[in-house]
């Protein structure tokens, strides 16, 4: 069996990783692991916040890593498209 709260962070750390290569696949840009490592950050502490109150909720596993990987993607999708307006104010 595996573990309720790793397997949420985990799940959220590859769908912000996920992110990333969506971000990657759609520009013509190389690709900078700042950003990779940004995200691996993010989304780790994410992924324990959110380990550490959803697992007192009785979802099972399958629906705590479906949990993780769409709040690791949104996570890292608002963290970037943050980054960017914040870009165009300077």
């Amino acid at each position: 069996m595996v573990d309720p709260l790793l397997a949420v962070i985990v799940a959220t750390v590859a769908g912000a990783l996920l992110n990333t290569v969506r971000g990657y696949l759609n520009t013509d840009e190389k690709y900078d692991i700042k950003k990779f490592f940004g995200a691996l950050i993010v989304s780790g502490f994410a992924g324990i916040a959110i380990a550490q109150t959803i697992t007192t909720t009785g979802i099972d596993v399958v629906g705590l890593i479906l949990v993780g990987l769409t709040a690791g993607f949104s996570i890292d999708y608002a963290v970037s498209k943050a980054k960017k307006s914040i870009q165009y104010v300077d």
